[in-house]
């Protein structure tokens, strides 16, 4: 396939596949390019990276497609006769919850290693995954297609560093995969806890940084105090009582960081949001509604 159209996403797929027609995105197909296929018939792709879906946003969906109509059509390929999604899960889920018999498709050409790369990259640039998620579907572009972290890079324009860590973030403990997962340690936080190679160590040091709400600094000092007992242990801070830990948990979830609440006596404190680099702060902004050049 030709490499450049993965990172210009779908449409530059779609348009490759059919270059008598100009179709340049799936929001834009010419009519003759849409099928009605039955939603039943409609099976969902083996190599969907997403393992969550925000039910309540699907129902949003599924109104604006009640008063609209669908939009944007699901994009499918033939497999063993049938139609096997490439791109639209939410789509399709909204639409059946709707109890639509039949839904608009385009039908499209393309491999294995296509359509996890597509899955892949349609998502990451809606930001729809979560660490672990974005992993599992870069392990998944090694063992199975034999890709070189170095071209998958290239595909999903990040950096082979970036790719790297991301999939050394599967080698977590289970449990501390399942903290990061729900948002209670952040993706720095995991990067230092990876330096713990004893399960059971590193499990018991995510629960303190999750219940301590500590900082990514914090915790590469709680590590080398793990590593080398003679290293001074970070002091013990005060447990918030569950009420405010809850909110905690909470906020970490909707900014994708860890939040801490830190107390200063019986009714001062601080709400301390950390950033990495400079992307993340503006993400950060962005959803207080500042969208101020920095």
């Amino acid at each position: 396939m030709a490499r450049q159209a993965l990172g210009k996403g779908l449409g530059a797929l779609i348009k490759r596949n059919d270059a008598r027609k100009d179709v340049p995105d799936t929001t834009e197909v010419d009519s003759d390019r849409v099928l009605l296929a039955k939603t039943e018939e409609i099976h969902p792709s083996p190599f969907q990276p997403r393992r969550h879906f925000n039910e309540e946003q699907i129902a949003e969906l599924a109104d604006s497609i009640r008063e609209r109509g669908l939009v944007q059509p699901l994009v499918v390929r033939r497999v063993d006769g049938k139609y096997e999604l490439i791109a639209g899960e939410r789509r399709l889920r909204a639409v059946r919850s709707l109890g639509l018999k039949e839904v608009k498709v385009v039908v499209m050409e393309a491999s294995d290693q296509e359509v996890a790369e597509i899955a892949l990259i349609e998502n990451l640039q809606r930001e729809d995954l979560t660490p672990l998620e974005e992993a599992e579907q870069y392990r998944l572009l090694q063992t199975k297609f034999g890709m070189k972290q170095e071209v998958i890079a290239r595909h999903v324009g990040k950096s082979r560093t970036v790719v790297a860590n991301m999939v050394r973030l599967l080698d977590l403990a289970e449990p501390v995969r399942g903290m990061l997962d729900k948002g209670a340690i952040t993706v720095g936080h995991a990067k230092v806890l990876l330096q713990l190679k004893d399960d059971a160590q590193q499990e018991q040091a995510a629960a303190r940084v999750a219940r301590q709400g500590m900082t990514v600094r914090q915790t590469e000092q709680l590590v080398r105090s793990i590593l080398n007992p003679t290293t001074k242990t970070p002091p013990t801070e005060h447990e918030l009582p569950e009420p405010y830990a809850q909110v905690c948990r909470q906020l970490s979830s909707d900014f994708g960081t860890r939040v801490n609440i830190a107390l200063k006596g019986k009714s001062n404190g601080v709400i301390e949001i950390p950033y990495t680099g400079r992307d993340e702060l503006v993400r950060i902004l962005q959803m207080f509604g500042v969208n101020a050049p920095l």
